[in-house]
């Protein structure tokens, strides 16, 4: 049975063979995950049971390759896919790619990740979490003596706007827009719902069960290059039902198609890919006045390619985040918001809440100030009203 170390990884123990008198002879293995875990522990099973290599020196794009085939690509979406690549391909092979394992040094790790000091706190934590596996990996096999992660020191992460509910006037723009544009649908479904991106692109009609006022959570849509397919939901939480308020519900009625139909798709009823949606984004943003422009060159008249001047000022993370703002504000607790949101760790949610609540007593704490300063006025002006002095010897 995996136990967990006071480090958050978990550790295990292999049977490996039996002495003289019978007894089984373990080694022990850790891993940052359960599932990570178990892989590891039958890589050295068959190590010492089968005879086979546990390969060593190896230089690190080789053995990154080989970790993520074996121990990440079966177990993740396509989204998940697409973001390794990414932090391979950008960051961790142009600066480790060709060094042999035992080679690369704590202090050469730490270089690299203080490099990304400013950058979004997901960004550190998707790089940092990426290398501490692999390396985690590595050690546990035997591949490295010893783990030149376990004290990475993490940068400090820019502050960021992301996280942040709409303010009063985005609201006011967004719900205009959900009235009145043809796409508004997309918009009215982030922002009564609180799902994510894939998940609102996967919803089917049949997902809705208008009797009940509530829809189940049961897919998302990943874009992988140009295309886009039906994938796996990001966590085994994201499968949930989310009640299903009126005013949507009055808004969906009428659209409804055949229960096997995506509620948003091309003509031909497939998923929307990438480029659709991008467009489809942009053209809602530019309807809420919520966009910056690039410059445009001149000659340029297509609206298509108009549109990819544009620079949209809000993602659908913002709409989910403020989901989570008005569950708040309703007084819903936030093991129930959990369930409805669909987040896997309570703490997520928690620590929403609490960022929320420190915002209310800033803002609290504002509203003071100014009471007190008011009051502060008022008492100054009923000073000088009684004390004030006699003219012409009258009172």
């Amino acid at each position: 049975m995996a136990k967990r170390t006071p480090s958050g990884k978990f550790r295990g123990k292999v049977t490996i063979g039996y002495d003289p008198d019978g007894k089984p002879i373990y080694k022990y293995v850790t891993a940052p995950t359960r599932r990570e875990l178990e892989n590891v522990k039958e890589t050295v099973r068959e190590h010492y049971i089968f005879g086979r290599p546990i390969p060593r020196d190896q230089p690190f794009y080789e053995y990154a390759g080989q970790w993520y085939r074996i121990k990440k690509e079966p177990f993740i979406s396509n989204a998940s896919r697409s973001y390794y690549k990414t932090c391979f391909v950008k960051h961790l092979l142009p600066q480790f790619g060709m060094q042999h394992m035992k080679a690369i040094s704590a202090a050469q790790i730490q270089e690299f990740v203080s490099g990304f000091a400013g950058a979004s706190k997901s960004q550190i934590n998707n790089v940092i979490g990426t290398l501490k596996a692999i390396f985690a990996s590595a050690y546990a096999e035997g591949v490295i003596e010893r783990d030149p992660t376990v004290a990475l020191i993490r940068p400090r992460a820019s502050k960021g706007t992301g996280r942040r509910a709409l303010t009063p006037e985005e609201t006011r723009r967004v719900l205009e827009t959900i009235r009145t544009h043809p796409e508004g649908l997309f918009l009215a479904i982030l922002y009564y719902l609180g799902v994510r991106r894939g998940e609102a692109l996967g919803l089917k009609w049949g997902d809705f069960d208008f009797a009940a006022d509530q829809v189940h959570i049961l897919r998302d849509i990943d874009f992988t290059g140009s295309t886009s397919s039906e994938g796996t939901l990001k966590t085994a939480a994201a499968d949930r039902f989310i009640p299903v308020p009126a005013v949507l519900k009055e808004m969906l009625l009428p659209k409804r198609e055949s229960a096997d139909a995506y509620v948003f798709h091309t003509p031909s009823g497939a998923p929307l890919p990438q480029a659709s949606y991008k467009r489809m984004w942009s053209r809602l943003m530019v309807a809420c006045g919520c966009v910056t422009w690039r410059e445009i060159k001149p000659g340029t008249s297509r609206p298509d390619d108009i549109l990819k001047q544009v620079k949209p000022t809000l993602t659908p993370h913002y709409f989910r985040h403020n989901y989570v703002t008005l569950l708040y504000e309703s007084g819903v607790d936030p093991l129930i918001a959990m369930k409805i949101v669909g987040h896997t760790d309570y703490q997520t949610t928690a620590n929403i809440y609490t960022h929320l609540k420190e915002e209310t007593l800033r803002r609290a704490s504002v509203n003071m100030e100014k009471v007190f300063a008011d009051r502060e006025k008022e008492e100054g002006g009923e000073r000088n009203r009684t004390t004030r002095p006699c003219v012409g010897g009258q009172r």
